[in-house]
């Protein structure tokens, strides 16, 4: 009689997850990885065929072979996923889960992936709204005070426009990975690659009138291994989260739209390529290897870009010596 119980991915993603770690990959990077693997797990253990179709495969009920898992399988899954997700989670997903098999046939646990053939889901682009000028002075003028909190929050947004950096990038971060004279903080990327994220004489400003103000918070001076970001009643690492909430609360205060830390990023490609920066220079800043990288960033404002571009370039003004045409 054929084997009807669900097969349970769990001990090989546990392994996988194991593997991970002694990789060294980031701890995000495992994260990620291990919550696709978990949740194509849940979604097959309840798997059932569509119905009205006859040739459907059931449920594995076996890791490969004619009751294991199959490409359906996994196309449900992500199928799945775009209908109750994002086209990113799903195509962040079958990135992960390619992996994943990918490592069983290393492991000769399988003797080809079920993913071999498949091709990720279509992402299409999103444009992130660039911070418009009038909303960063708002915002900054929120933070115009000399108490630490407000040292700090002028520091970390100065930081966040004027480095590109991402949110984990800036917040998680000690005191010796800053270098004030150089003008440089050195920040850990994706991949755990470390590059340096040079920053402006304002927010170099901006960050020893920030420091002065912590090493009096603390009643003590500043240490290497102390953290970058202090909280105000906790005198701690200030966290991810802690540095989202600051940014959501001095939007509010400033009476603009919310603003998502991820948008200073965008906003800083726009404004390099906008005022004709060198596009191998950006992407060492911002630690990008594709070029694809380049087109994603600032998109939202590409337009505005390109008017600019063509109010200086213009064919037609050139041919009338620079002067606006007939009837203009």
């Amino acid at each position: 009689m054929a084997n009807t119980t669900p097969y349970d991915l769990a001990p090989l993603a546990s392994s996988w997850v194991r593997s991970l770690r002694a990789r060294n990959l980031a701890a995000n990077t495992q994260r990620v990885y291990a919550r696709a693997a978990d949740g194509l797990r849940n979604y097959l253990l309840d798997y059932v065929p569509a119905q009205g179709d006859e040739d459907a495969r059931p449920a594995p009920s076996a890791l490969e072979g004619a009751g294991g898992i199959h490409r359906e399988h996994v196309e449900a899954y992500i199928g799945h996923l775009l209908e109750e997700t994002s086209p990113a989670t799903a195509h962040q997903h079958f990135r992960s889960l390619k992996t994943f098999f990918n490592w069983l046939v290393d492991e000769e646990e399988m003797d080809r992936s079920p993913m071999r053939t498949m091709k990720a889901p279509r992402l299409p682009e999103v444009e992130v709204p660039i911070i418009p000028d009038d909303a960063l002075e708002k915002l900054l003028k929120t933070c115009k005070g000399t108490a630490f909190e407000d040292r700090r929050d002028t520091a970390i947004v100065l930081m966040f426009l004027d480095t590109g950096t991402r949110l984990s990038e800036l917040t998680v971060r000690t005191q010796e990975k800053l270098d004030l004279d150089l003008m440089v903080l050195h920040v850990l990327g994706k991949g755990s690659r470390e590059r340096p994220a040079p920053f402006g004489r304002a927010t170099a400003m901006a960050m020893d009138r920030y420091l002065r103000a912590a090493g009096k918070h603390l009643g003590r001076a500043l240490e290497p291994g102390d953290p970058l970001w202090f909280g105000v009643k906790t005198k701690r690492a200030l966290t991810i989260w802690g540095v989202g909430t600051m940014i959501e609360r001095r939007c509010k205060e400033a009476g603009i739209p919310h603003i998502h830390p991820h948008q200073f990023r965008h906003t800083f490609a726009h404004l390099w390529k906008v005022n004709g920066g060198n596009e191998d220079a950006l992407m060492r800043i911002m630690g990008w290897r594709s070029r694809q990288m380049l087109s994603r960033y600032g998109s939202s404002a590409g337009e505005e870009r390109a008017r600019r571009e063509h109010r200086d370039l213009s064919p037609g003004d050139r041919l009338n010596g620079g002067k606006p045409g007939r009837g203009q």
